[in-house]
């Protein structure tokens, strides 16, 4: 693959495999060239199927030549997350816990994947049991941004975003329980879709460490790239009952005027003053586009929100950790053995507290939504830091905290709407700036419509981060 295939939006990719202008097995020896230059710097694959990429490769050719690909996703090589079940390959979480750890089943939407003909490449390295905004594990190390080195691509599908924004891949699967494809979408200049709880089916893997908010979630290029993804993998699954609210989901149609909410602050947090900028600067040109821009108040309470959070997803952990014996637990991170510890000490009563909580904040949540039609929030208060590093502790000199780079994210999964990441600008220091469009449940056509708009108004166009 040429850097100029490199560069092509995965849509592009598709109709050139489409009309021959290029073989899977081209594509994908591209790709493994790539990977080869580009991930020893950037520590992104940490496992790597080339054989069983050839032969998908070479079936999906076979299948060109003779005119019977299987869809737009036929021949486009991918990563998948280290979190995520992929039969006959490692899922390790992140965790030495689990480092020998080989699925003997696909989940459901990989299943999918593999009947329209994606070639799945590798998996991408993620935190300790996906829970950090950034990705580091003591199994694989530090996985590093394309746009400077020294800086993290976000997490926790931070090595998800890194394998795309890079070049190494055009398309990216990963999860997101409270921001971590949106975090590293914003982080590496990609675009990153969150959908609705149950739009894309789920059946085998990890335990849920809070309740229902994690979702598979898109990295690529385009907001039509991850659009053409979801089609392939949404859809109602009889063995997943949140899929049955989605029998089918029509393409993107904006319906006009669209109501934008602009909200730029939430609960006191601090926010970098070129993320403010970035964000008035899209609210800017969709006002000029003939949206109805209006500012907006957070539509819910951020301090309710960490409250059922630390209860759901401390409790979460420990039921994974009280899976293995305590000589084990010398194994895991220290932060993340004693998050499962304050989990382990939650009662019962405490637990169905903070499930009528989060009820009572998705209620709410739904009604202060209205007037609007979309949200446009910052991705992050924050730029991306330093690898080794911990989330800056203070921002424009006011006092932030580790969950400040997810104070605008983890709001649409309290509540499973869907969210949906857009490159916007870059920062003085040549780092990407992403903002956010959420909108009510289910509603990914108005979602799409959105970004699709912002998307081609964004100053960020074709930006490539340089080359490694």
């Amino acid at each position: 693959m040429t850097r100029a295939h490199e560069s092509l939006d995965l849509v592009d990719l598709s109709a050139a495999l489409e009309l021959g202008e290029i073989s899977p097995v081209e594509l994908l020896q591209g790709c493994l060239t790539r990977i080869a230059t580009a991930n020893p710097k950037l520590n992104a694959i940490v496992a790597l199927d080339e054989a069983g990429a050839l032969a998908s490769a070479r079936q999906s050719e076979e299948r060109q030549l003779a005119g019977k690909r299987l869809g737009p996703l036929d021949g486009i090589p991918l990563s998948i997350k280290d979190n995520l079940f992929v039969r006959g390959m490692p899922a390790t979480w992140g965790s030495q816990l689990y480092a020998t750890f080989v699925p003997e089943e696909d989940d459901l939407w990989v299943s999918r994947l593999r009947a329209g003909g994606a070639v799945i490449v590798g998996k991408t390295n993620t935190p300790e049991f996906a829970l950090s905004t950034h990705t580091e594990n003591a199994l694989f190390g530090a996985t590093r941004n394309p746009w400077s080195t020294d800086h993290v691509p976000g997490g926790s599908s931070g090595g998800a975003a890194a394998s795309v924004a890079s070049g190494m891949l055009p398309l990216a699967i990963g999860t997101d329980a409270g921001g971590s494809i949106r975090l590293p979408a914003s982080f590496t200049g990609l675009v990153g879709l969150k959908p609705s709880v149950g739009r894309i089916p789920r059946l085998h893997g990890f335990p849920a460490m809070v309740t229902d908010f994690q979702v598979i979630g898109l990295l690529a290029r385009s907001v039509r790239g991850v659009e053409m993804v979801l089609r392939v993998l949404a859809g109602a699954d009889g063995r997943d009952r949140a899929s049955l609210a989605f029998q089918g989901e029509a393409a993107a149609v904006l319906q006009q005027p669209v109501r934008v909410g602009v909200v730029d602050a939430v609960g006191g947090e601090p926010m970098d003053t070129e993320v403010i900028a970035a964000l008035r600067d899209a609210a800017e040109r969709m006002a000029g586009q003939g949206f109805i821009v209006e500012p907006k108040a957070a539509p819910y309470d951020l301090d309710l929100l960490k409250r059922f959070w630390a209860v759901l997803s401390s409790a979460g952990l420990a039921r994974v950790i009280a899976r293995f014996p305590e000589a084990q637990y010398s194994d895991v991170n220290p932060a993340m053995l004693a998050l499962a510890r304050q989990g382990a000490g939650v009662t019962g009563a405490q637990y169905a507290v903070a499930l009528d909580q989060l009820g009572a904040f998705r209620a709410a949540a739904a009604a202060a939504f209205a007037p609007s039609d979309v949200l446009l929030t910052p991705s992050s208060p924050v730029l991306p830091w330093r690898v080794g590093e911990s989330p800056p502790l203070t921002i424009e000199g006011r006092e932030a905290n580790p969950r400040t780079p997810l104070a605008f994210s983890t709001y649409a999964n309290a509540t499973g709407y869907p969210a949906i990441s857009v490159p916007w600008t870059r920062s003085r220091s040549g780092l990407p700036i992403g903002v956010q469009i959420v909108a009510r449940y289910g509603q990914e056509r108005t979602l799409l419509a959105v970004a699709r708009e912002l998307e081609r108004l964004s100053p960020w166009k074709d930006a490539r981060p340089p080359q490694l």
